[in-house]
């Protein structure tokens, strides 16, 4: 019997890279409900995450109907309940469900918290990029956290952020010290100051694995806050959208 899904394929919108596949009941694709437990599974397959979901209420009866289970992309279970996607790096072992509260949250015991963190995508336009930092992107992009690092993506557009609080309150000091600091072979540095903020620009081509990539570096300094901003870009065709980054970026 053909299945007919909560969501049409027309609904499913790109959220997370090709991270794998995983098994899903009905309960969640055809009758609608959100994840209540989640569990990951060691698999010997790249493309098998592991994980199963289900949407509460499934008796041993139903799992045992290989007809109330399928496969599906990560990225597609994502788009029926988006709650999953900051538990889809943790490791196998790892059991997640739906607490009193109505959040999903791990269960299982000694599970490490992963490097990699993946977050709703931003849309075009004004993004909060931290409590105190803000700045505007000219596309859809995917988002996740990755070693400390949030990191703004899409296919030839990689932006990486890193922002804190520094022990220097002289943010004119920090400002110049990091252009002292910067490679020699910078090109196009640029430096602005208003309403008790620095930012800093500048472009540089760099040697990635034996081939020329090239980056942008933005910087902004306050008193109490300091964003780094690296950006990695395929070609001048991107240099719009890292004006608007540049020009945009504020600390609120």
């Amino acid at each position: 019997m053909e299945k007919s899904f909560r969501l049409k394929p027309s609904d499913i919108k790109r959220i997370l890279p090709d991270i794998g596949f995983a098994l899903a009941t009905d309960k969640i694709t055809v009758d609608g409900n959100r994840v209540d437990y989640m569990i990951r599974e060691h698999s010997d397959r790249e493309e098998d995450s592991g994980w199963i979901f289900y949407g509460g209420g499934e008796t041993q009866e139903y799992i045992d109907d290989p007809n109330n289970t399928s496969v599906y992309s990560l990225n597609t279970l994502a788009n029926y309940d988006p709650d999953i996607i900051e538990f889809l790096m943790y490791p196998p072992g790892t059991e997640v469900e739906r607490n009193e509260d109505g959040n999903l949250q791990v269960i299982s015991e000694n599970t490490e918290s992963p490097d990699i963190v993946f977050m709703l995508p931003v849309e075009k336009g004004h993004v909060n990029i931290t409590e105190f930092w803000e700045f505007s992107v000219n596309s859809y992009m995917l988002r996740r956290f990755d070693n400390g690092s949030l990191v703004i993506w899409r296919p030839g557009f990689t932006i990486w952020l890193t922002s804190y609080t520094p022990d220097n309150p002289n943010y004119n000091d920090r400002a110049s010290d990091l252009v002292t600091r910067a490679s020699p072979n910078k090109t196009d540095l640029e430096r602005i100051e208003s309403d008790g903020l620095i930012k800093v620009r500048y472009f540089l081509d760099e040697e990635v694995n034996g081939e020329l990539q090239s980056s942008a570096y933005i910087y902004g300094f306050t008193e109490c806050q300091e964003i780094h901003i690296a950006i990695y870009f395929d070609g001048p065709k991107h240099r719009s959208e890292i004006d608007n980054v540049w020009s945009s970026l504020a600390c609120t």
